[in-house]
């Protein structure tokens, strides 16, 4: 078998596992998170949102200092896992004593009690975190994603029952952060079941050097896409109350839920496939331009028909008092496809130490976004929404001419791959809102009605536009070879 076949093979059957386990959960998942929307109110969910700005902050500033570096380099020592370990442990207990030091000064700047005290109870998180990322690391690094798969399929229900349980008996926003703590310790326990540390830290920094020097430029790109991406929340808190804030939240939660299933499900095996090959630009290149054009062909349908039928999907599923979110949501549906497409170049480049470039990237989408939401701040949550409808399409083109540049792909390539899911798109959601004139009730028929003429619509006009991506997305998905 030759190498390309046997990278392949070894990829496809990691996305199986990984899909298999990210479809075991979410119906499950995604059934309890709207029934506990429908228990909890706005404010719930935007006290947990500013509070969620410091949380996933501070990781970021050691987070990417080792992952990547552990699943990129050619050789691992023993001596160079037990020094990482050994700064991990001094990193993570200096975050957790950071945002337990910093909880109230920051409820304050909210004006939210609520907010220092989440800070204060999930900064714990930090110490079980540190736990878990060499094992991790070195799962991932041998493409071992069935039991990686199985490990997050078993959390993700945990976390799922334990947040619905805690809503139901009206625990509040603290359903949320509760739930999300079992799962990371559930997760951790397991993932130590599986790949346990068989060594002592050992606090010196000899043998990891090299990593975190590759670590400390993508720890900067890190922390500014964070920022980039919560800029929005970080600013509505100082300008919206809370309720306008947990409203935005709620739609961009459902507007991102199908990407935070899809995209880590592609990069999670992206990363260590673009790795192995890293020394061989013309295959990687090659399956960057697959991966974005069958990518699209899944997130156009998905994100565009979401956005077609929101007006339906919040009032029928989440409840009217959530009718706020639905223009939010709309808008922000319509450009994840670009959002997507984006993020999908990012492990190409990673895995050829690109990390300049992407930090080029951020930067770029940063000001652009962050003067759009400046100049749309006076609309409420709608306003915060444009910000991203006019100001990342814009962000893209410059970034996506950018990487081909990076890559040597010609433009054309990219923009080949957008031409038939584009129409067919177009042509769905023009046939889902002319269908809205006699299926305008908001019923659950009316809302199965649309989705049905939105899904042949695309799938008739992809076959009589580009049968032949049909085919090949179809032949992979059948491949049973690994």
């Amino acid at each position: 078998m030759t190498d390309t076949q046997d990278l392949k093979n070894q990829v496809l059957h990691s996305l199986k596992w990984v899909a298999l386990g990210k479809v075991a959960t979410q119906v499950v998942r995604w059934a309890m998170t709207f029934w506990v929307i429908r228990m909890l109110v706005p404010e719930d969910y935007g006290v947990v949102a500013m509070a969620d700005i410091v949380f996933g902050f501070l990781p970021l500033l050691i987070g990417p200092l080792f992952t990547p570096a552990l699943i990129q380099a050619k050789n691992l020592s023993e001596k160079a896992l037990k020094q990482t370990f050994g700064m991990i442990i001094i990193l993570y207990s200096a975050i957790f004593f950071l945002q337990i030091g910093f909880a109230d000064a920051i409820g304050t700047f909210y004006q939210s009690e609520n907010v220092a005290s989440i800070l204060k109870v999930n900064a714990w998180a930090y110490l079980v975190i540190a736990l878990k990322v060499i094992p991790s690391a070195l799962l991932a690094r041998s493409m071992d994603f069935k039991r990686i798969s199985i490990i997050s399929a078993i959390a993700n229900i945990t976390a799922a029952i334990t947040t619905l349980v805690l809503a139901y008996l009206g625990y509040g926003f603290w359903a949320l952060i509760i739930g999300e703590m079992a799962s990371l310790i559930l997760r951790t326990i397991l993932i130590l079941v599986i790949k346990p540390i068989t060594f002592l830290p050992e606090f010196k920094i000899s043998e990891v050097t090299q990593y975190m020097k590759f670590g400390g430029i993508l720890t900067l790109h890190s922390i500014i896409f964070y920022v980039f991406l919560h800029m929005d929340i970080g600013i509505a808190g100082q300008f919206m109350s809370a309720a306008e804030v947990g409203l935005y939240a709620i739609g961009l939660h459902i507007a991102l839920m199908p990407q935070k299933k899809m995209l880590p499900l592609l990069k999670e095996v992206a990363f260590p496939a673009f790795s192995k090959i890293q020394d061989q630009p013309k295959r990687i290149n090659a399956y960057i331009v697959k991966s974005q054009k069958l990518s699209l062909l899944v997130t156009i349908p998905v994100f565009w028909g979401l956005g077609a039928t929101v007006d339906q999907i919040i009032p029928i599923i989440i409840g009217e008092k959530w009718s706020g979110a639905i223009i939010p949501t709309m808008i922000i549906l319509f450009v994840m496809p670009l959002r997507f497409s984006e993020e999908l170049f990012n492990p190409a480049l990673k895995s050829l130490k690109k990390v300049k470039h992407l930090l080029g990237n951020v930067l770029i989408m940063l000001i652009i976004i962050l003067t759009c939401l400046l100049y749309f701040i006076d609309m409420g949550a709608t306003g915060l929404a444009l910000a991203w409808g006019v100001g990342f399409p814009l962000s893209y083109l410059i970034i996506a001419t950018r990487n081909c540049r990076s890559f040597k792909i010609p433009v054309t390539d990219i923009l080949k791959s957008f031409r038939s899911p584009f129409i067919a798109g177009i042509l769905m959601v023009v046939s889902v809102f002319l269908s809205k004139e006699w299926l305008s009730a908001v019923v659950i028929p009316n809302l199965l009605g649309q989705i049905v003429i939105g899904a042949v619509t695309f799938a008739v006009s992809i076959w009589l536009l580009d049968k032949k991506s049909l085919v090949e997305m179809n032949t992979m998905l059948r491949n049973k070879r690994a």
